[in-house]
């Protein structure tokens, strides 16, 4: 079984900035970023899953018959929702991740996910695909 995780920093979490290398592409993500501003640290905003929320109304998840898996985990000091963009493009909510949770999301790839503040702000939509790995 495939699997893709999405961690949110917290300010705690960011004593000893991560080293990770940030890569975003078709076949996965490893990603590490501070929702809110934190020096030393880059913004989720400035990362490429971030703009692809200017296209939201444009993603729409296609039909797939090879599955996947994503997990989510929220390492900020908020909640945060998981959409999933159905075929329509429509927001569709899955989960709330409190701060420390983790929602693990059967998929298929193709499939786009969408990670929003509680108030409906976009951070970041991601394609599923074989391998995805999201860390931020």
């Amino acid at each position: 079984m495939l699997v893709a995780a999405a961690a949110l920093l917290s300010s705690a979490a960011l004593a000893d900035p991560p080293t990770r290398t940030v890569t975003e592409g078709p076949a996965g993500y490893t990603v590490a970023c501070a929702v809110a501003d934190q020096p030393g640290m880059r913004s989720c905003a400035d990362l490429p899953s971030a703009d692809a929320c200017r296209h939201e109304p444009d993603l729409a998840s296609r039909g797939s018959s090879e599955p996947t898996a994503m997990t989510f985990v929220n390492r900020s000091d908020t909640t945060l929702d998981l959409y999933w963009l159905d075929f329509g493009g429509g927001r569709r909510l899955y989960h709330h991740l409190t701060p420390g949770g983790r929602a693990r999301q059967d998929t298929f790839t193709g499939h786009y996910w969408l990670l929003a503040t509680p108030d409906g702000v976009c951070l970041g939509i991601f394609k599923a695909a074989p391998e995805s790995l999201a860390f931020f």
